[in-house]
């Protein structure tokens, strides 16, 4: 497409989640283009799930600078202090929590013994090349693809990267985007690995990490599949699409799934909006 749009940046960590609901993700990636099309949407509050893996990611990444720099792993309360730290900024700016995770305190006892997992189980075999370094690459006029995965590894060329959560999920998009991040920035990458680490609640014991390689090949065309999709329904946004009667700024241009796990006001900041309202049953 040409001007006058400039090219939009796409953050990696979108890509999984796109196919599941265009239209939620849509308010989230493209949310200055929505407003000004006319469209209302919601403010979210961050959720305790988001802020309890901010600050592993935190932790895990003081551990893996320390081992880039040193070989050696740091103290078990460096990396530990900086989890909570993170963790206490993201609750000062207010948080939503959920029955996993009821109250601050215990977000920071399940922070702690996360990133202690990752200490003993994950960090002694990465032999970090590159640690949380942002990475950016051109797909197309409209796009600019933006990621930055946990960890390039020796081990060898492997992207990592670490997932926390209630359960897992499929990230096989986003790891495939890190992957070709890599190759267009001249890193050559032949592996790609997923680190997850459970978000359980404290009254029962902190599950093992669990370390899952994918089919990189898969993850790369899950990746450009993904990216080709969100591509397609932005052009429509703007343009329009006659071929299937959606105008230029129609909310159609990213389909809706009411269908979705996460179609809830909790987790969507089109619910209920002008933007969408296709979870609502018909008069």
């Amino acid at each position: 497409m040409s001007a006058p749009f400039e090219p939009t940046i796409v953050r990696s960590s979108s890509l999984s989640g796109y196919p599941d609901c265009p239209r939620r993700s849509a308010a989230k990636l493209f949310r200055r283009e929505v407003l000004a099309a006319g469209y209302e949407l919601r403010e979210l509050p961050n959720g305790i799930g988001a802020a309890v893996g901010t600050a592993v990611h935190a932790g895990a990444a003081v551990i893996l600078l320390e081992k880039a720099k040193t070989g050696g792993l740091p103290p078990v309360s460096t990396a530990t202090d900086a989890a909570i730290d993170s963790l206490r900024t993201t609750a000062a700016k207010g948080i939503g929590y959920d029955r996993e995770t009821p109250a601050l305190n215990e977000a920071e006892h399940q922070a702690e013994r996360m990133v202690r997992v990752y200490r003993a189980q994950i960090a002694p075999d990465v032999q970090p090349l590159i640690v949380e370094e942002r990475m950016e690459a051109q797909v197309s006029a409209d796009i600019i693809l933006s990621g930055q995965s946990d960890v390039i590894a020796r081990e060898p060329g492997r992207v990592r990267d670490l997932k926390t959560g209630k359960a897992r999920s499929n990230h096989k998009p986003q790891l495939g985007s890190y992957s070709l991040l890599a190759r267009s920035n001249g890193i050559d990458v032949t592996e790609a690995c997923e680190d997850f680490i459970q978000r359980a609640p404290l009254k029962k014991p902190q599950p093992d990490a669990l370390i899952i390689k994918h089919d990189l090949a898969a993850a790369e065309t899950a990746a450009i599949a993904v990216l080709r999709h969100i591509e397609d329904d932005l052009k429509s946004f703007r343009l329009g699409n006659p071929s299937v009667g959606v105008l230029p700024g129609d909310a159609w241009a990213f389909p809706a799934n009411p269908n979705s796990k996460l179609c809830s006001a909790k987790w969507c900041p089109a619910h209920g909006t002008s933007f969408c309202r296709e979870h609502m049953s018909e008069e």
